[in-house]
């Protein structure tokens, strides 16, 4: 009974990071953050810590960028940060036992992640017939189906893994057949390619083309760091919109004037 407690608080504690993901943005997404929740309801926190921090040093590149599902860190923490736990032994071991079933926790929920986004989209072509229809309370309950399906992809798992154990997950993974997981990671590759090209876009309207040109200039030509070209894009951002404010206030200023010299 106390496992199934326990696989059921982790289980909630997944399906709330999610959550974070799409809506407060809290933080609870990132591994350090969500390790933490995973020590307070098993007791450990130092090696919830550890473990977090390593695997938050381990996928610090993963990131959705544009359409693009990367391996789902979420999942993956709170179950290896518990099963590293749960398994006992020193911290070298429980952070070894922690990426060892984490990864593949991670891609498992990966897939899911994607179906869930694909089947949603009925979801979105509903609530724009009821928006049609004025139909608010339709609209709302869309919302929220769409928030509970991205909460059971996450504590589903999470609660399986747990409960039943890392062995459960590896199964799962060698279940699936090699074409479809192939076409995944075809997928995976392509779609990120659309998502920048969608960035760009957005980029090259009206006068941000120049801001693209000189992140690139720093990066490509002045070879300075991402912190430091960020650095540089935010004074840049703050003189273009001083520039943009006071553009309409000179031109208020020089209507009132014309006016005054046709009275």
């Amino acid at each position: 009974m106390g496992n199934f407690v326990t696989a059921l608080l982790l289980a909630l504690w997944a399906g709330l990071c999610a959550l974070d993901q799409f809506g407060p943005h809290l933080g609870f997404r990132k591994p350090l953050l969500a390790s933490i929740g995973v020590g307070l309801i098993l007791g450990d926190m130092q090696t919830a810590i550890i473990i977090g921090a390593t695997m938050e040093l381990m996928w610090l590149g993963v990131n959705n960028i544009g359409a693009y599902v990367p391996p789902d860190v979420i999942s993956g923490t709170i179950v290896g940060a518990s099963l590293g736990i749960l398994g006992g032994g020193d911290t070298g071991t429980a952070v070894s036992t922690a990426i060892a079933v984490g990864v593949p926790t991670a891609l498992l929920v990966q897939q899911v992640n994607m179906l869930i986004m694909t089947t949603n989209i009925s979801l979105v072509h509903a609530a724009d017939k009821a928006a049609e229809e004025c139909n608010y309370k339709k609209i709302a309950l869309l919302h929220y189906t769409g928030g509970f399906t991205f909460f059971l992809s996450r504590a589903v798992p999470v609660f399986i893994a747990i409960f039943a154990g890392s062995a459960v997950i590896e199964s799962i993974l060698a279940a699936i057949p090699a074409q479809i997981l192939g076409g995944f990671t075809v997928a995976s590759k392509v779609i990120p390619a659309v998502g920048l090209a969608l960035l760009l876009t957005m980029m090259l309207k009206k006068h941000m083309w120049m801001f693209l040109i000189l992140g690139f200039v720093l990066g490509a030509y002045l070879q300075l760091g991402t912190l430091a070209i960020a650095l540089i894009g935010m004074v840049a951002a703050g003189i273009y919109d001083l520039i943009m404010e006071r553009k309409p206030e000179a031109e208020a200023g020089q209507t009132a004037e014309e006016e005054e010299c046709d009275l």
